[in-house]
């Protein structure tokens, strides 16, 4: 068996028919198993933990492994508590585990009295206890409540950081398995269709039925290209949701017959002219209306970078040679539940006593303390149609939000009241917004508004909504945007982040057209972003960058010399995934809007 190898299978039989002669080596990580039901993942699980032997062939591997079978292999006698000592752990471990899965309250209860999530948690906690160099768990915390998940998975992952064990699990869902793992094995009717990296299995499946083990895909032939971007392809690709953009524009050669806002994602059908008809996933936006003319456009200047659907448990980083920022201290928190649902944070601001004011997916306005304390919460007006995205907070402790998916820029009190509304109208007149998506204020507090859905441009307010000016416009060139996203104001200048153009624009504040930040005399910049979605300035008049694409934060001079990064794409310390929004305080703590993973990251440099 190779040195790095975990198992080992050589031509295994499980009979009748569960496996079918499979040869496979599962490396020593974090391996995520695949499959529909029936695929065969609970027999290749069962042959791992030594609870069944091959009908024929040979299981190689590690023979002390801690197990979660299915239906969580519980002891009826035992209680929570025992449950753990019994399998080493002393008292306070036991207390400890219990507590970190929460099932304090269950250390006296036997099986029969726990809830089947309660019983989910113990058997998770008991494999824990077991403190083996191997864990195999098959459908871990399946039965708990999605607004809890995360948090257990995150007691596992620490388990696992701090021990170095190697875990094999199996899953019906794409996003843990992009969360976790960094290895993926895909089964279908007992035979091995897969086996390699996880980011190779999103990026680069080899088929359309493999892609669709990770969830949402547009699988597209050269012929598909051809018709449908407009571009010339080799070889079919994958292009997962975030790679495609669907955009608004007059001269499209595809018209919308229907649209749907899914969350993380959008489907779209459009008709060619042709009269051939296709559904697509794409980057979430406002669903274009029917009748509306588009263009569908892939980003794949990055494909071979592991953007992730959900979540990721490894990404790229650019060997550009710019240094790693120090940093001093490192923390996280998760937003408050929703239901049964867990939000996530989008955009943020710092107040003027340094609270954080923070936009969720939920739709809600949350107010924290800089420790992270909530210190009180309101709705939106309406989420039916999407999320808002971009907040500023006033010197007079007035919020002002982006209603996105409203066509409008609220003005809310303190407890949450709404004082006032520009917009609501989709339109392209003064005044009016298509998709409003990011805001910032100048020195007397005027607003600067971003707009993106096919008129993309900046509109300037004074701080109660008097229309100043407007400048910028959709496309490629100078001063022009795709979706532009984040703004930051300094010294009569205001930055605004292309998002889609990876690159960061520089005006006057009244709207003359300076350049791109970082750009030589080439016409190149030397920056290399990739997916800008949010700046801010520092204190100290430093330019901070959130790359959504690359899952890092960037720091510029003002005059776009790259001063340092930090961070990669993943699940870990250091590490962010779609991040999404970013502001710095008073103090310089720097706040991101770790989006898919699902919690907001507080940090401070080394000064």
């Amino acid at each position: 068996m190779q040195d790095d190898a975990l198992f080992a299978l050589e031509s295994v039989t499980l009979r009748p028919a569960r496996l079918r002669d499979v040869s496979l080596v599962i490396p020593r990580g974090i391996t995520a198993v695949l499959g529909a039901s029936g695929a065969g993942k609970t027999s290749l699980l069962n042959l791992l933990a030594g609870f069944e032997k091959p009908g024929s062939g040979k299981v190689l591997g590690d023979l002390r492994t801690a197990w979660v079978p299915q239906g969580d292999g519980l002891w009826p006698d035992c209680t929570a508590h025992r449950h753990l000592t019994e399998c080493g752990a002393s008292s306070g471990e036991a207390d400890r585990l219990l507590a970190a899965f929460d099932i304090a309250h269950c250390a006296k209860s036997r099986p029969v009295k726990l809830s089947h999530g309660e019983r989910n948690r113990l058997a998770v906690a008991r494999a824990l206890a077991m403190g083996t160099r191997t864990l195999v768990m098959d459908e871990p915390l399946a039965h708990v409540d999605s607004a809890r998940v995360g948090k257990y998975w995150r007691a596992i992952r620490e388990h696992i950081e701090g021990t170095g064990a190697s875990f094999v699990f199996a899953t019906h869902a794409p996003e843990i398995a992009l969360a976790e793992a960094g290895y993926a094995v895909c089964l279908r009717e007992g035979a091995v269709l897969f086996s390699g990296k996880i980011e190779t299995l999103y990026d680069q499946p080899a088929s359309e039925e493999i892609a669709d083990f990770l969830g949402p895909a547009n699988w597209l032939t050269p012929d598909d290209a051809r018709q449908w971007l407009r571009e010339t392809w080799r070889e079919a690709r994958c292009l997962r949701p975030e790679r495609l953009l669907v955009e608004t524009a007059e001269d499209g050669a595809h018209v919308v017959t229907g649209s749907r806002f899914l969350g993380s994602h959008a489907e779209t059908e459009v008709r060619a002219e042709n009269g051939v008809a296709r559904t697509f996933i794409h980057r979430p936006g406002g669903p274009p209306a029917a009748g509306t003319r588009v263009r569908l456009r892939a980003l794949l200047h990055a494909i071979l970078c592991f953007a992730a659907m959900a979540f990721f448990s490894a990404g790229c980083k650019r060997d550009d040679g710019a240094p790693v920022l120090p940093v001093k201290s490192w923390r996280t928190w998760m937003l408050p539940p929703e239901g049964a649902t867990q939000p996530t944070a989008r955009s943020m601001a710092a107040g003027p006593r340094d609270e954080l004011a923070v936009l969720d997916t939920a739709g809600r306005v949350l107010i924290y303390s800089a420790e992270g304390a909530l210190l009180r919460q309101w709705k939106m007006l309406d989420v039916q149609f999407g999320k808002p995205e971009g907040i500023v907070w006033l010197k007079d402790d007035r919020i002002v939000v982006c209603d996105t998916h409203y066509h409008r820029v609220v003005w809310f009190d303190q407890a949450g009241k709404v004082l006032h509304t520009v917009g609501s109208v989709k339109g392209t007149e003064p005044g009016q917004f298509i998709f409003p998506v990011g805001i910032t204020k100048d020195a007397a507090e005027n607003l600067y508004v971003c707009e993106y859905g096919g008129h993309d441009r900046i509109q300037v307010f004074t701080r109660d909504g008097e229309l100043l000016r407007e400048f910028g416009s959709a496309g490629t060139g100078p001063g022009q945007f795709q979706r532009p996203s984040g703004m930051a104001w300094r010294d009569g200048k205001l930055f605004v982040a292309d998002a889609a153009n990876n690159r960061v624009h520089l005006f006057k504040d009244s709207g003359e057209f300076i350049g791109i930040l970082g750009e030589g005399a080439d016409g190149k910049s030397a920056l290399a972003l990739n997916l800008p979605y949010d700046l801010t300035f520092a204190p100290d008049g430093t330019l901070y960058i959130i790359e959504y694409g690359a899952g890092r934060l960037t720091r510029v001079s003002t005059d776009g010399r790259l001063l340092g990064r930090y961070g990669s794409t993943g699940t870990g310390e250091g590490q962010f995934a779609t991040p999404w929004g970013l502001c710095v305080d008073s103090k310089s703590r720097i706040f991101v809007a770790d989006t898919k993973n699902r919690r907001i990251v507080a940090l401070q440099l080394q000064p």
